[in-house]
């Protein structure tokens, strides 16, 4: 199929949505890309004509249609952009219809909805796409690969204001609702080969980037099915029997101490939690580090790559470090899905991809260290 006859719809038209629809119409692939969402369109688009307006109501997971059914129809790819409470709606009526579907969900709730099915025959669909999970899954395994006798994988990334004057050393440069819930949620890791879940702000740990130091603690989502796609691994030939493998996320010092105490000791609410989290400055002004690391027993082998994303224009547009590298992630795959490098049906992971693959796409350049 001609690129001019591929239809790309994107569901979401919030920081990363809107983003994603830039990068897609500027590419020079000659996408047809639609953007919906239930608010009005906002200055982010360029092109009035794709946008459209839905009425995205509470979850409905029963019966043959969804809410989103009539924009899914006639497109070739879907992309989610939506809360992560959204994601099964909607890949119901791509799974219906026969649609590709792709998001950048942390959550793992998808996941489990489609091992419930137990079916065989599910149409092309790739969840976690993005930055993390995402691309450092993908910068993780492809050190993987390199490293012989391999014992630790560490991914750590970190989205942070560039300054920060308040006592969580802290503004967002994106959805607090989906802060929240990586913060509470069960994180998946590999402890010496084997597969578990340990609590999102445990294994507190320092350390130094760019002659910096900086704090990491889990969280959760930001494997992916990393931890478990290893763990099927060492099922059927223990190829990684004493690995261990964890996410963490990177804040300044200081930072888990408050978020300890809310989440922790308070013990409040998700909702309450949630409303703290939407009042705290947003800025534009943002860092995104990415470090990754894959090493041998002893350190004798051991491979690294380091980044820091700031700010920058891409083809006339000002895009904040995590609007554009959240968003290359989803592009990518997009990218390599259409260009027939990922297969044509089945459930897909980060983990399948390879780097080299990335770097070959439109913007998987930005993403070389």
């Amino acid at each position: 199929m001609k690129n001019e006859n591929i239809h790309i719809g994107i569901v979401g038209a919030g920081i990363i949505g809107s983003t994603i629809y830039q990068l897609l119409v500027s590419c020079g692939k000659k996408y047809q890309v639609s953007i919906a969402d239930q608010k009005e369109n906002n200055d982010l688009l360029i092109n009035d004509d794709n946008y459209h307006r839905l009425t995205i109501t509470k979850p409905t997971y029963d019966g043959k249609s969804t809410q989103f059914t009539q924009f899914v129809r006639s497109k070739d790819v879907i992309i989610n952009a939506l809360p992560y409470h959204q994601n099964i709606n909607l890949f119901k009526a791509c799974f219906e219809l026969g649609v590709p579907y792709f998001d950048l969900s942390e959550d793992d709730g998808l996941d489990k909805f489609i091992e419930s099915l137990n079916i065989f025959d599910l149409s092309f669909t790739m969840p976690h796409c993005g930055l993390a999970p995402g691309l450092s899954t993908v910068i993780a395994n492809d050190l993987l690969r390199i490293t012989s006798n391999p014992k630790n994988v560490k991914i750590r990334v970190g989205a942070l204001s560039q300054n920060a004057a308040n006592k969580l050393r802290y503004y967002t440069s994106w959805s607090g609702e989906g802060l929240v819930n990586e913060y509470i949620g069960d994180c998946q890791v590999m402890e010496d080969g084997e597969y578990k879940t340990v609590p999102a702000l445990s294994g507190y740990e320092k350390i130094t980037l760019d002659g910096r130091e900086y704090e990491c603690f889990n969280t959760s989502g930001g494997l992916g099915t990393y931890a478990k796609s290893l763990d099927d691994t060492n099922k059927s030939n223990r190829m990684y029997k004493s690995l261990s493998v964890d996410y963490k996320t990177i804040r300044r010092n200081g930072h888990h101490n408050y978020v300890d105490f809310l989440f922790n000791d308070l013990q409040l609410s998700q909702q309450e939690l949630t409303s703290i989290f939407r009042n705290i400055p947003q800025t534009r002004k943002d860092v995104v580090l990415l470090y990754a690391s894959c090493s041998s027993p002893g350190h004798d082998d051991e491979h690294t790559y380091f980044n820091i994303f700031r700010p920058r224009q891409i083809n006339g547009r000002w895009l904040t470090a995590i609007q554009y590298t959240t968003a290359i992630g989803l592009v990518a795959m997009v990218e390599l899905f259409l260009d027939g490098k990922l297969g044509e049906t089945g459930y897909r992971k980060q983990e399948e991809v390879l780097l080299s693959d990335v770097y070959s796409t439109t913007y998987g350049s930005y993403y070389r260290d």
